[in-house]
């Protein structure tokens, strides 16, 4: 994961340094962005660990030096288990089949490991600012592995793996919507944030949802839902 954060962290530097921040077009105009996926995800507020604390407080250090980018609120921060359809322009529910998704999810979560992410530095791109995660063992890609495999072998429609294939636990924080106003400052504040501890979080709730592109909890609808405390305590 280092060397995947290391490469973003280095875009990063590249384009604050050419003033060259590649701004979302879509942020500006939420209500005509028509593109929809399925998602495995876990949300971050759901425990009482100091996390989204932290993580707020360094929103609000950037928000001070670029108050007109798009802060992903709190309540909407989370770890993407996998993109299995990723976001496509109109896609609505009732052109799937939904059922078989929720119980491949169910019975795969059911069979998984404990997760813990250890949430330290920040890293970014040309076009956004994330939280570096980190997991201690091989939990995660497991989790992904076998969701990809189950998914696959039941030949339902899927796209995962198509930008990239996702193997970080990072948390997206801003997005790049409008000019930066001070790209040397924006990069000196997150480069005193490289290396901080934010807090570590287990991730015990899981959702299989039908979402827009950034999460945006007033355009997810929930398909699934996996406790691994209520199921344990069956």
């Amino acid at each position: 994961m280092h060397i995947i954060y290391d490469a973003m962290w280095n875009q990063f530097r590249h384009a604050m340094t050419h003033n060259s921040a590649q701004l979302d077009p879509y942020l500006n105009h939420l209500e005509q962005d028509t593109r929809r996926g399925i998602s495995a995800l876990a949300y971050l507020n759901q425990s009482a660990s100091p996390l989204l604390d932290e993580l707020a407080k360094f929103q609000q250090c950037i928000r001070l030096i670029e108050p007109n980018q798009y802060f992903h609120p709190l309540d909407e921060l989370h770890l993407t288990v996998l993109s299995i359809i990723s976001c496509i322009s109109d896609l609505t529910m009732d052109q799937l089949d939904l059922n078989p998704y929720r119980e491949i999810f169910w019975e795969v979560m059911q069979k998984s490991r404990p997760i813990t992410v250890q949430y330290r530095g920040i890293s970014a791109s040309s076009n956004c600012i994330v939280v570096q995660g980190f997991v201690k063992d091989d939990a995660l890609e497991q989790l992904r592995d076998t969701l990809r495999h189950e998914l696959r072998g039941a030949q339902l429609r899927c796209s995962f793996d198509t930008r990239y294939k996702l193997m970080t636990a990072h948390s997206s924080l801003i997005r790049f919507k409008s000019p930066l106003k001070d790209p040397s400052c924006l990069f000196a504040t997150c480069q005193r944030y490289r290396s901080y501890e934010f807090g570590s979080l287990d991730l015990n709730q899981f959702d299989l949802v039908f979402n827009n592109w950034y999460q945006n909890r007033d355009c997810t609808h929930l398909l699934a839902h996996y406790s691994a405390i209520t199921t344990a305590s069956l």
